[in-house]
């Protein structure tokens, strides 16, 4: 019986998911924008967010204490193994200027990252589209204009495909619209 081992195996042994999770997770900070499969992504989720909240706490304490920083910067780092992606998630060395990615979410509770679903069960068939047609996504980030041609799959992996990526700005306040009463909507 599987009672209390919620984790997904992905058919690896423990080692091989807790590389697939750094790896993945040294992808999204070093370039901000991934893709992937959804269950990855879901699977790596949690482990970002918790790193960007200990980041958080770090630099929030930078200047006070200075220990409980230091504390912070090493739970970090042996969790991602990478010392420039540690470096650019707490904004020290090159990234000093722009407060780093921790920085950049000083003011959010959480919700650091999103998952955007690419229709189709493959990379290279979006719905709606021939197979030999190649699509292109355009977006922008950081403030260039870049494509991304979705070529094919990977190994005859046909799960679906996600764009996982960190938030670039807070979201604006969405209007809130008052609710209809009951005797409003029915004339």
């Amino acid at each position: 019986m599987r009672h209390r081992k919620k984790e997904k195996h992905f058919g690896r042994t423990s080692s091989h998911r807790k590389a697939l999770r750094c790896n993945l997770a040294n992808s999204l900070f070093t370039y901000g924008r991934i893709i992937t499969t959804v269950e990855k992504a879901k699977y790596v989720r949690p482990f970002v967010e918790k790193l960007i909240t200990t980041a958080k706490k770090g630099i929030a304490n930078k200047e006070t204490d200075k220990l409980t920083y230091i504390h912070q910067y090493r739970q970090v780092l042996s969790k991602l193994n990478n010392k420039e992606v540690v470096r650019k998630l707490f904004g020290e060395g090159k990234w000093r200027e722009s407060g780093g990615i921790a920085g950049r979410y000083a003011d959010r509770n959480g919700g650091y990252t999103r998952i955007l679903r690419l229709s189709g069960s493959r990379m290279g068939v979006l719905s709606g589209s021939s197979v030999g047609d190649i699509p292109e996504l355009e977006y922008k980030m950081e403030g260039f204009e870049r494509k991304l041609r979705l070529i094919g799959n990977r190994l005859g992996d046909n799960a679906s495909q996600v764009i996982f990526e960190l938030i670039e700005e807070v979201e604006e306040e969405k209007e809130i619209r008052p609710k209809m009463s009951v005797s409003e909507g029915k004339k």
